[in-house]
């Protein structure tokens, strides 16, 4: 049957085997409604729902035809067909009808959760198909090479005349950013792919960190020292350092902001001198979106939670102290050293 946007389905089932005890647990707590928002989703209705109920086939979809009102005073939908089946010709129905349409929504909203992440899903295949081919030629091939040439016929000479080196240098830095940018997000392509796994290298993180912080406005409120060789993967772990960077400068009263980054053998400190934050503080706003209140900062709420994910990938521990003032982050890279060590 054709499914229609706007309306009530009802959904008939039927055990394919009556021996198994697995078909009446399924039956007990299939959906039997089913409210059809958007036809395009419910197409193959029929077919999703035998595939999450593998016991149970679907024996017959009709437009819902009869409702009642429930205690809450809530159209339900039944299974009651004009001329059929009728209120009060099974009293069994009646009582299992209120309890069956509570269970219904739950599952209803559950499938359109599933369904909805699935579309997502979709997405974001296709944005990294995207990223991973479409923009990789304009990104790493024809902007350097478009750069390279007009630098090889502008002479010192006539940059000078043009007054047009602080524009040139403008272009290399943002090509060098925007190709750092893209790294990271390649990586991430990796991440969102089935069985994608991470692409590791060694890196000198006092060296990379130090290019990386070079691009961004808050460079001199942030001092590295004595950084060790890592392997991991590059562009990631810097983009996590970075978001914890950023948070500790961002929620930070103090006349001068600063950011400290050391390492004495095991862990990595990351130390602010800004609002402070403990272990427990730290654990509740790295769940997607949580954002301290009040804050009218513009933000997603997801840079400590895409950080830590990314220390997760890395299998690094994070340990958070609240000191007199600030926080210190600790990184337990010592399973990344260079040669184990």
């Amino acid at each position: 049957m054709a499914i229609k946007s706007g309306i009530w389905y009802s959904i008939c089932w039927e055990p394919k085997d009556f021996a198994n005890p697995n078909s009446f647990i399924e039956l007990d707590g299939c959906p039997r409604f089913f409210y059809s928002e958007d036809y395009r989703v419910s197409t193959f209705l029929r077919s999703k729902l035998e595939d999450e109920y593998t016991h149970l086939y679907v024996k017959e979809i009709f437009k819902t035809e009869i409702f009642i009102t429930n205690e809450n005073g809530e159209e339900m939908p039944t299974h009651y067909r004009k001329g059929i089946f009728a209120p009060g010709q099974n009293i069994a129905y009646d009582n299992w009808l209120k309890k069956s349409f509570s269970i219904n929504q739950d599952i209803l909203e559950k499938m359109k959760i599933k369904e909805q992440l699935f579309q997502k899903k979709v997405y974001l295949e296709y944005s990294n198909k995207i990223i991973r081919h479409d923009m990789h030629s304009g990104i790493n091939t024809y902007l350097p090479r478009g750069l390279k040439m007009l630098k090889k016929r502008l002479s010192p000479d006539l940059i000078k005349d043009l007054k047009i080196a602080p524009a040139l240098k403008l272009l290399e830095n943002g090509l060098a950013h925007t190709q750092m940018v893209y790294k990271g997000v390649y990586a991430f392509t990796t991440l969102t792919r089935e069985e994608g796994s991470l692409p590791t290298e060694l890196f000198d993180l006092q060296d990379r960190l130090d290019y990386y912080l070079k691009l961004t406005a808050y460079f001199s409120s942030v001092e590295l020292k004595d950084l060790p060789k890592l392997n991991g993967n590059e562009s990631l772990f810097c983009t996590a350092v970075d978001n914890f960077i950023r948070n500790g400068l961002k929620y930070n009263n103090s006349s001068s902001k600063k950011v400290n980054l050391s390492f004495n053998g095991r862990y990595i400190h990351i130390e602010d001198n800004g609002v402070g934050m403990s272990q427990e503080e730290f654990d509740y706003f790295c769940l997607p979106y949580k954002r301290k209140e009040n804050n009218y900062d513009t933000g997603s709420g997801l840079g400590l939670n895409i950080a830590v994910a990314i220390m997760k990938e890395h299998e690094c521990d994070i340990k958070v102290k609240k000191l007199e003032q600030g926080t210190r982050i600790s990184l337990d890279v010592s399973h990344m050293l260079e040669d184990g060590e």
